[in-house]
């Protein structure tokens, strides 16, 4: 069992704590901390770990590996100073939200002979290998094209501090992006250029819920962006991310192939079920991935499926152990990274953009070997 510490404890925390007393056999979060005190003290007395400062927490020497949980703009200070104190460190999505800051990090984890891991480990889940199974085993041909689409009307529906989302280092691509490229990675490979134009439909929103309800704030930044993008392999898609969407029908990712095509379900997700057609004008055949380690229901969760987040960690803490390249890297979080920072960029110049790197993809993470996670 790994000592593990985790720096911020806003809402996406309580997940992780979860998933570590209930999935994942192979590591213990001992301590938390958060720049505000009250809301490390609130995690720490309710899962019964030690409430600490983040310096504290960062010259602990129980814990090995820290859980970076910060706002994104916060990403790559706090992995920085994880991955200086000698520990080994795995963020919430994105890496970071420049470029520059994500090679430093992993240059500086090189340097120290440390990991880094990044979310999101949503692309372990049954869907997405499912779905890599089904395309590697060719029954759809090569991925010639394609389409993901994500919108919402906007996050300030439902979180009570939403401003960063609309901010430098927020939007809808910097959110939700990880999600999708971690996955298309995964089932195409790496991206070659990306052209993008971008719009932002309203100049302010309005909180939702929480103490702040009514009060409005300012958005800085594109909240819709268009794209196409080319992958090595040759395969184009275009991609539409949009906080400006009040409701839509359209698929999460769905790839045509000189065979046939496949739908993938949403991304942001571990199961979910998979439609194929492989004859002409066919109806879709339906994949179900209940019966897979990580797609399987949950009864008493809204929506039906378990939310397995963590299992990056857990997965890179085997492969601290047996010496190999964990699934949820570095590189793969840089590349992603590159592809979402090319995106915005290009919109901004209206230009196609060539990406600066590449990525290897991961290997499959079936069934045979996920089981001992869980």
């Amino acid at each position: 069992m790994m000592k593990v510490g985790v720096i911020g404890c806003g809402n996406i925390a309580d997940t992780y704590f979860h998933s570590a007393k209930n999935f994942f056999n192979n590591f213990e979060i001992i301590a938390c901390a958060d720049l505000y005190p009250e809301a490390s003290k609130r995690s720490a007395e309710k899962y019964n770990i030690k409430n600490l400062s983040v310096e504290e927490l960062l010259l602990n020497s129980e814990i090995e590996l820290i859980i970076n949980l910060t706002i994104p703009d916060a990403h790559f200070e706090v992995s920085k100073s994880i991955l200086n104190s000698g520990k080994h460190s795995y963020s919430e999505k994105p890496i970071a939200i420049e470029f520059a800051d994500g090679k430093e990090l992993l240059k500086i984890a090189k340097s120290k002979n440390l990991y880094v891991g990044s979310a999101p480990d949503t692309f372990l889940g049954a869907a997405i290998q499912k779905s890599k199974e089904i395309i590697e085993e060719g029954s759809i041909g090569d991925i010639v094209l394609g389409s993901i689409s994500m919108g919402v009307a906007g996050h300030e529906i439902w979180h009570p501090n939403p401003d960063f989302y609309y901010k430098y280092g927020g939007g809808p691509i910097l959110d939700m992006g990880p999600y999708y490229f971690s996955a298309l990675v995964n089932l195409l490979g790496p991206v070659k250029s990306v052209y993008s134009q971008s719009r932002t439909v309203f100049s302010q929103r309005e909180i939702g819920s929480g103490n702040r309800k009514g009060e409005k704030i300012d958005v800085d930044i594109p909240t819709t962006l268009v794209s196409q993008i080319e992958f090595n392999s040759g395969a184009l898609i275009d991609s539409f991310f949009s906080f400006d969407v009040y409701k839509h029908n359209k698929s999460h990712i769905e790839l045509y192939g000189t065979k046939g095509a496949i739908n993938v379900p949403d991304p942001s997700y571990f199961g979910g079920e998979i439609k194929i057609c492989t004859e002409k004008n066919s109806d879709w055949k339906t994949i179900k991935t209940d019966d897979m380690n990580l797609g399987r229901l949950d009864a008493n969760r809204i929506g039906g499926e378990k939310n397995y987040r963590g299992i990056g960690v857990s997965e890179m803490i085997d492969s601290i152990i047996n010496n190999k390249e964990n699934r949820c890297s570095g590189e793969l979080s840089l590349h992603v990274l590159d592809i979402m920072q090319s995106i915005i960029k290009s919109a901004k110049v209206d230009q196609k953009i060539n990406l600066e790197s590449s990525a290897k993809v991961p290997d499959s993470f079936l069934d045979s070997e996920n089981n001992k996670f869980i």
